[in-house]
């Protein structure tokens, strides 16, 4: 039986050899950085499902952007989608408009089935295709919590869609992962 398993080991060994190498020799880069150009910043999206854990991710993605787009998807329950209306103009809106900065835009999703992260990736997909000179950045809220087998519990759709966009996007599409601590989220961020 020994006899039979050394040669697979060795052949699994040499293969995932040969595959880190071959990994390595095509992300070699000879070309140096670029300088910065004075283009637009990217467009930001931030999925949302309530105004809980996504206001941390919106503050960050208004530091990378002025054009944030805030992406909720609604399958049936048009409640939820007021509700989350109603916030973004108290919370988000008007104080926007009154600091005197550009208020990001909130765009309702509402697919005829109950997919939540299909949506999400088609209008970034659209998105990229709509500004073929702009890129694209994915701000994602996670929740973080403190024992590692509640993370099995949560951000599993967060982990699809980002895995979703890696595989179906392009070089100006980026993910970004915002993690929200229950920690700190009473504690305002300073």
């Amino acid at each position: 039986m020994t006899l039979l398993f050394l040669p697979l080991v060795i052949s699994l060994f040499y293969w995932v050899r040969r595959h880190y190498h071959s990994v390595a020799v095509a992300s070699q880069c000879t070309v140096p950085l670029e300088p910065r150009k004075a283009g637009s910043p990217p467009i930001v999206v931030v999925p949302l499902e309530h105004w809980n854990k996504s206001k941390q991710a919106l503050e960050f993605a208004r530091r990378i952007s002025s054009e944030v787009i805030g992406v909720h998807v609604e399958p049936g329950e048009k409640e939820q989608a007021a509700l989350l209306e109603a916030d973004w103009e108290r919370y988000v809106a008007g104080p926007c408009l009154e600091s005197g900065e550009v208020r990001p835009t909130l765009k309702i999703l509402a697919p005829p089935y109950r997919f939540v992260v299909v949506p999400v990736v088609q209008f970034v997909l659209e998105l990229a295709e709509q500004n073929p000179e702009r890129q694209i950045v994915v701000v994602i809220p996670e929740l973080v919590e403190e024992k590692w087998y509640e993370y099995v519990l949560h951000n599993q759709r967060a982990r699809l869609l980002e895995w979703t966009l890696l595989a179906k996007g392009n070089g100006r599409i980026f993910t970004v992962a915002s993690p929200y601590y229950l920690s700190t989220a009473t504690r305002p961020v300073r």
